[in-house]
């Protein structure tokens, strides 16, 4: 699908500048169970809820350099988008940022109304819309959400011959769209928001995850019962261990085979790192 590309004149067209606030803060989120067997099912959850994977055969990833377009805010404000973005493909060790002058294959777009904006490309984008699954264009469509995405992917061959231990075939993930509505994401730090598009840049998340997940990651900070100026700043120690995770296993596996090496990898990362961060919600 390539339709992820097309509709950036119509984008800047329809953007707002209104920043959301920021003051800083830190809150402490729900931290990993210390018995590896409520560990093993803390992980399991995480996975099947922040994971779209259906109609997929894999887990999608970049593998592509990513390079990132910003528009409808001020331009004070994108080094600190960007920043998050770098840092957490770091912490990924997703592949690196493309040279100045790249093909933008992030979009972020800021809006002062993502109910309108969205209406104005389904009427003249239609083919870009319905290029998504059905489920995908109702979340799209939801009114008043402060956040929503989608993804372009595309087959890629491996070169190995297709197996009982390979498929012979990954799922790029080649570009994503993040329209932020501002009047829905206001009194929320930008630094938060901005961890926000970091997270679901970088991995293919399922848009429900809003309404579902809890404060155990960046992407439950709407669905949270605290006041908005209290929202996390950075990713948890699940999220950086579900996109590190994400970009070590193999990308030619069967997803049964990856999903569980996925929640394997997770494990070792927390185990790994939990202890000297007694903070989950602690800076990349």
């Amino acid at each position: 699908m390539r339709y992820a590309f097309r509709g950036t004149a119509l984008l800047f067209l329809l953007l707002g500048n209104t920043p959301p606030d920021q003051k800083p803060t830190d809150i402490i989120v729900t931290a990993p169970a210390p018995v590896p067997k409520e560990l093993k099912k803390q992980t399991l959850n995480f996975v099947r809820t922040i994971s779209d994977t259906a109609e997929k055969a894999q887990f999608p990833r970049r593998d592509d350099p990513f390079c990132v377009q910003i528009v409808g805010i001020d331009l004070a404000y994108h080094d600190l988008i960007r920043r998050k973005i770098r840092e957490t493909a770091k912490v990924a060790r997703a592949p690196k940022e493309a040279a100045e002058g790249c093909r933008p294959n992030i979009h972020v777009v800021f809006s002062n109304d993502g109910d309108a904006l969205m209406e104005a490309l389904k009427r003249k984008y239609a083919a870009m819309i319905n290029a998504q699954p059905i489920r995908k264009i109702d979340e799209l469509m939801q009114l008043k959400k402060p956040v929503r995405w989608w993804y372009a992917t595309e087959d890629r061959r491996t070169g190995n011959v297709a197996s009982l231990i390979s498929t012979g075939l990954a799922i790029d993930l080649t570009s994503t769209v993040i329209i932020v509505d501002v009047n829905q994401s206001n009194g929320y730090p930008l630094e938060s928001v901005a961890s926000y598009i970091s997270m679901v840049a970088f991995a293919q998340i399922n848009g429900a995850t809003q309404e579902a997940i809890s404060n155990s990651s960046i992407l439950g900070m709407f669905n949270d019962t605290k006041t908005r100026i209290a929202a996390l700043r950075n990713l948890t120690v699940w999220d950086r261990a579900y996109l590190h995770a994400l970009y070590k296993i193999a990308p030619d596996r069967p997803i049964w085979q990856q999903r569980k090496r996925l929640r394997g990898a997770m494990l070792e990362y927390i185990q790994e790192n939990y202890g000297r961060d007694a903070n989950p919600n602690s800076p990349t």
